[in-house]
């Protein structure tokens, strides 16, 4: 495994601890560079207050327990490049995201998830 690909693996899993671990939002944001973006598919937030933001409602928005159900489906790292799938039980069936690291730092990140309509 070369030093970037290392860095890339370390940060993504931080990342993710944060997440899971509910550490809070400030905890998940410290892992983007102050010039970072964030692509989804209505926006892209562009630095770490807009990232602040979309986990702001992102989490708001998520069902009750959904964090406990969180499974990592696959990590797949090379070089400064990192792509995950993951899910949320039945509610989400299917999340993905790639991440560009640079200097230790998540400097893009694109985001898709599939959640299941409710009734």
């Amino acid at each position: 495994m070369n030093n970037d690909t290392a860095v890339t693996e370390k940060i993504v899993r931080d990342h993710l601890e944060a997440f899971v671990e509910q550490k809070g939002i400030d905890a998940i944001v410290a892992d983007y560079d102050a010039r970072a973006c964030f692509y989804s598919e209505t926006k892209i937030y562009r630095g770490q207050q807009e990232i602040h933001g979309f986990f702001t409602d992102f989490l708001r928005a998520l069902p009750p327990g959904a964090i406990d159900r969180f499974a990592l489906n696959s990590l797949q790292v090379g070089g400064r490049i990192a792509y995950i799938t993951w899910s949320v039980g039945s509610d989400i069936p299917l999340g993905t995201d790639t991440f560009l690291v640079e200097h230790g730092k998540i400097v893009s990140q694109t985001f898709a998830m599939y959640a299941t309509p409710t009734r």
